[in-house]
C-alpha cells in the first residue's frame, strides 16, 4: 500500500506540474484564466503532498479524511472540466479522474484500517 500512495501521489504531483507548464503555454496573455489555471495545478501539488504525507501516517484518520475529501473534490473538478470542453474521456480527464480516485480508494482503506485498530 505504501508503494502504491507513493507512487500515484507521484503522478498526481507529476500531472500537475505539466498542468501548470500547460497552462504558461495555453495563455500567453497572462490573464485571470492563467491565474485559476495554476491555482488548480497548485491544489493538485498540494493534494498531492498531503496523499504522501498520508502514506506515512496510515493510522492518522484525520488526515486520511482530508486525503479522501480533497481527492473527491479533485475528481469532482476534473470531471466538470471534461464536461465543460464535452470530453469526459479525454486523456488529461482520465488521468486526474483515474489518479483521484485510486487516492481516494488508498485514504478510504486507511480510516477503515485504522477505525479497526482503535477498536
Amino acid at each position: 500500500m505504501f508503494i502504491a500512495r507513493i507512487l500515484f501521489s507521484a503522478i498526481l504531483m507529476i500531472g500537475a506540474l505539466l498542468h501548470g507548464y500547460g497552462s504558461f503555454l495555453a495563455f500567453p496573455d497572462r490573464g485571470p484564466a492563467l491565474v485559476w489555471s495554476l491555482g488548480s495545478s497548485a491544489f493538485a501539488i498540494f493534494l498531492a503532498a498531503i496523499c504522501v504525507l498520508c502514506a506515512y501516517r496510515t493510522t492518522d484518520r484525520a488526515l486520511a479524511a482530508v486525503c479522501l475529501a480533497g481527492c473527491l473534490a479533485w475528481v469532482a473538478v476534473v470531471i466538470a472540466f471534461g464536461l465543460s470542453i464535452g470530453n469526459v474521456v479525454d486523456p488529461r480527464v482520465l488521468y486526474h479522474a483515474v489518479t483521484g480516485l485510486v487516492l481516494a480508494g488508498l485514504a478510504l482503506s486507511s480510516i477503515v484500517a485504522s477505525g479497526r485498530v482503535a477498536k
